[in-house]
């Protein structure tokens, strides 16, 4: 394992929701992050309604991709492990036998570099913007239009490597603004069959364009677009009137959220996360079979305020979308109910999120009045 940094700030609220693309492909994905890096191709992948099996453990997949047949698209998504030689050599040959593979690794050597046909130049350690050379190339500009890739995160200590295309690789981005010999970070070789990216998609939580959501989340979907030739089509997201468990975490994978779920007093699942660096419950009731009708985004401030009462009740009387009150433990709480019976689409709980999280931070300021 890699030796870890320690410290890592809390990643930006973002949110995507994709569907509609068929189901039917066969995907191998290898998934091992470190301290926390964001693990954008699962996500990307459940957010385009694609199956796949996901590995988490060098000598599981290096099984996989040698024992299990063909794939359709093979994802390596490494920054935790060093890959064993076996494993490198698998994906080397699987490349080598037409298959289609993404890869990006902390620790590239000469061998597995050239089989994306590129060639490995020094490492670096931490992490670098990446430009687009080509900004019409589908990796930047399908169905994510991407300024630039923008790191937010540094995680461990070894980050990417520079390189330079080479045979009939086609360097399409780089770590200077301007094509530049051996700056290269992402490199299509094979006849467009593989990508090698320079850095570690997990730290880049950047938003340079400025939608909403993580570079690296669209980055990824624009890789599995571009391997697997398959159009993505965005259809208008349907309206929730309930909501599952699953549901919830997959709207919270999307929003680039570190959560965990544990329970209520009353049995009820809350999952617990940051929202502008307070500890935040999103709350789920209002059970209907398997499905939550309503949620509920709580937090606390374990010290009375002084003068708690009038700030609290000033605060009830000026705003809406919120309450604040002293909970029974004597602490000052802050919490806010989104309903869903009516029907509420993704850009409602995205707004409702957003909203709490700004309530949070205008709130404790109140307090300190």
């Amino acid at each position: 394992m890699k030796r870890v940094q320690t410290g890592l700030g809390l990643v930006t609220l973002l949110l995507g929701l994709l569907g509609g693309l068929a189901m039917g492909q066969s995907i191998l994905v290898l998934s091992e992050q470190c301290n926390r890096s964001a693990a954008y191709f699962p996500a990307a992948l459940t957010a385009l309604g694609l199956e796949f099996t996901e590995m988490n453990d060098d000598y599981e997949f290096f099984l996989a991709l040698t024992e299990d047949g063909l794939w359709d698209l093979v994802i390596v998504d490494e920054y935790s492990s060093r890959l064993d030689w076996d494993t490198l050599d698998a994906i080397a040959d699987y490349v080598a036998g037409g298959g289609r593979v993404y890869m990006n690794y902390w620790d590239w050597d000469e061998e597995i570099a050239a089989a994306f046909e590129a060639e490995l130049g020094e490492y670096y350690y931490e992490p670098i913007a990446i430009y687009p050379w080509d900004d019409a190339h589908p990796l930047f500009a399908t169905p994510n239009t991407l300024i630039a890739l923008s790191p937010a995160a540094d995680t461990c200590d070894s980050d990417g490597a520079y390189f330079q295309a080479v045979d009939n690789g086609l360097a399409v981005a780089g770590y200077t603004a301007e094509s530049a010999a051996h700056q290269a970070a992402i490199i299509v070789g094979n006849d467009g069959r593989t990508v090698l990216f320079g850095g570690i998609l997990g730290l880049f939580s950047g938003d340079e364009n400025g939608d909403g959501r993580a570079d690296g989340l669209e980055f990824a979907e624009n890789v599995v677009a571009f391997l697997l030739a398959v159009p993505i089509v965005r259809p208008r997201p349907p309206l929730w009137t309930a909501i599952t468990s699953t549901d919830i975490e997959r709207l919270l994978s999307e929003l680039d959220l570190t959560f965990e779920q544990v329970t209520s007093a009353d049995g009820d699942p809350v999952w617990a996360f940051e929202l502008a660096g307070t500890p935040v419950g999103l709350f789920a009731y209002g059970l209907i079979g398997d499905e939550y009708a309503s949620l509920r985004l709580y937090a606390t401030w374990p010290t009375p305020a002084q003068g708690a009462v009038p700030l609290i009740n000033a605060w009830n009387l000026t705003r809406h979308g919120s309450r604040a009150y002293v909970n029974r433990a004597g602490e000052i709480a802050l919490d806010a109910d989104l309903y869903l019976v009516g029907g509420v689409n993704w850009r409602a709980v995205r707004a409702f999120i957003e909203r709490f999280e700004q309530a949070i931070t205008e709130f404790a300021a109140h307090l300190k009045q």
